[in-house]
């Protein structure tokens, strides 16, 4: 519910704040005095489209702020909290709207600044505006389908039917997926098979391609290690000889000068390490072979690795990650068959669960529908439009995410006349008579609570206007509803009275923006019957 409204230079408005009522408040005023800049600042405040234009002359940004109780609204309530905007049900909720002649425009809930779809959504759950092509929307078979399921209640079947419908759409996909890979798979299989062979018939082993590389580079210098290593053998054979007769010498000299011991001891070491070399060169070169043969395989066998490597992975590790996937993907070929039976049946079973719930759905519909049309009727005949009848013509349809019905009213506005879709053929009085009689019979139905209704009487005639206003005002005990109107009729309904002037001060043409007493409320609705326009305060 709107608690309050602060504008500020916006259009001709310099700055208003405005208390308003929980029940039936009427905004009056002349054409062109700015009651429409009220509806476009309401309109802005939760989330239209920014306008400089809409700015004040003189003046370089322009703001509105409105303040809503929140404690009813448990929609409100959890967009907020899913936002993470601070609120308490016991404290207003701020909203405000600041625009800029640079274009900077900026949103702000309880002063956190948000992003404009958060406020749109907000707004929709805090208060709906009827204006005068508000009526337009009746000409669409979708709007049409969304009364008879709010009338009825039907938001629950709605959803279940469109959960269903969803789940057959994926099983669906699945399905498809599982057929293409069906029709690719002999292909697909060949050619994985091919590369898994391909794998394991290289045999590769950890660690086997470095001692083949050591190995290979050993035979393929075996000559020349070969004749390096007698020549060295040689050497030694020469040298071994005389080291051992200077180790002998030096024996017998240690008998003459003990300070021989060490040099007899150094040469006696260096024959055990000679000795010792002697016997590893020996060694490894009985380990040399000079087998071409054995060379060739080498050579074969490091080809095959590094073709392998150049098509399934840079190292062994990459190939034997691959050749796991490729046994993976061709265990998976096995059972392909199973999962498209499998999901053929599912897809069957929830087709036939999807059709049930559409089946309900549709049933819902049509009871809904009897009774909304005789609903609908008997408003309009309160409406002073005491042969008008409403029929409601429920169709199969392709399906569709809101079930298989077409929906579409029909209204026959005098008796004797052929029955006309409101579509096609209604005029703006029936379309303007048939909204309202909507918003009425919906009332108890709609949870949103502020209705503001921006000239919904046009088109009518003075004694329409009169009932429209005693609706209003009944309907006002439930919701909190505020009605721009040029009817007294209408006026004069409702629990308090908002005037729209426009005067002129300091040589500038300003809106000023008034909450009647009841003296004022009289002038007022004198001036709205024809008498004297006057201005009530400056």
């Amino acid at each position: 519910m709107i608690k309050s409204l602060h504008l500020n230079n916006l259009v001709l408005v310099d700055s208003c704040e405005l208390e308003f009522q929980s029940n039936f408040t009427a905004l009056t005023g002349e054409t062109g005095a700015g009651k429409t800049a009220l509806t476009e600042a309401i309109h802005l405040a939760l989330g239209a489209r920014a306008d400089t234009s809409l700015i004040r002359t003189g003046a370089d940004k322009a703001s509105v702020e409105i303040s809503f109780s929140i404690r009813d609204v448990p929609k409100a309530q959890a967009l907020l909290s899913e936002a993470g905007i601070d609120f308490s049900i016991e404290e207003e909720l701020i909203i405000r709207r600041e625009i800029s002649r640079e274009g900077k425009n900026r949103a702000f809930l309880n002063c956190q600044m948000v992003p404009l779809p958060l406020l749109q959504k907000t707004g929709a759950t805090l208060l709906e505006l009827i204006g005068q092509h508000t009526h337009q929307g009746l000409l669409t078979s979708d709007f049409q389908r969304s009364i008879v399921d709010l009338f009825g209640d039907l938001f629950v079947p709605l959803k279940a039917f469109q959960e269903a419908w969803e789940f057959e759409k994926q099983l669906k996909k699945t399905l498809d997926t599982l057929l293409i890979a069906e029709s690719k798979r002999e292909k697909e299989e060949e050619n994985l098979r091919l590369q898994l062979n391909e794998i394991l018939e290289a045999q590769l082993k950890e660690g086997e391609e470095e001692q083949i590389i050591e190995e290979h580079k050993r035979l393929y210098h075996a000559q020349e290690i070969n004749e390096k290593t007698q020549g060295l053998l040689h050497t030694f054979s020469t040298v071994l000889p005389q080291v051992n007769r200077s180790a002998k010498i030096c024996e017998a000299l240690i008998s003459l000068d003990p300070s021989f011991q060490e040099p007899h001891t150094l040469v006696a070491q260096a024959l055990i390490a000679l000795n010792e070399a002697q016997h590893e060169l020996q060694r490894a070169l009985n380990r040399i072979e000079n087998d071409p043969n054995r060379f060739h395989f080498l050579e074969e066998r490091l080809a095959a690795i590094h073709r392998i490597k150049r098509k399934y992975g840079q190292d062994i590790h990459a190939i034997f990650a691959l050749e796991q996937q490729l046994k993976t993907k061709l265990a998976s070929f096995d059972s392909l068959s199973e999962s498209i039976e499998e999901t053929k049946a599912a897809l069957a079973k929830a087709s036939t669960q999807t059709t049930s719930f559409a089946s309900k759905l549709s049933s819902l519909r049509r009871s809904s529908a009897l009774v909304l049309e005789q609903e609908l009727t008997k408003e309009l005949h309160s409406l002073n439009m005491p042969s008008a009848q409403i029929k409601i013509e429920i169709s199969p349809h392709a399906r569709t995410a809101m079930g298989d019905d077409q929906i579409d009213f029909w209204i026959r506005a005098n008796k004797g006349e052929e029955p006309v879709l409101v579509k096609e053929h209604a005029s703006g009085g029936e379309l303007s008579r048939l909204l309202f009689a909507i918003k009425i019979t919906l009332a108890e139905k709609n949870d949103t609570p502020t209705l503001i209704f921006d000239e919904i009487d046009a088109n009518v005639g003075g004694t329409t206007a009169s009932i429209i206003g005693e609706k209003l005002r009944s309907l006002g005990t439930k919701r909190q509803v505020i009605c721009i109107t040029h009817f007294p009729q209408v006026a004069s309904q409702a629990n308090a009275q908002i005037s729209v002037q426009k005067i002129e001060k300091d040589g500038r043409t300003l809106t000023q923006v008034l909450l009647l007493d009841p003296k004022e409320r009289e002038k007022e609705l004198l001036r709205m019957l024809g008498g004297t326009p006057q201005l009530y305060r400056y």
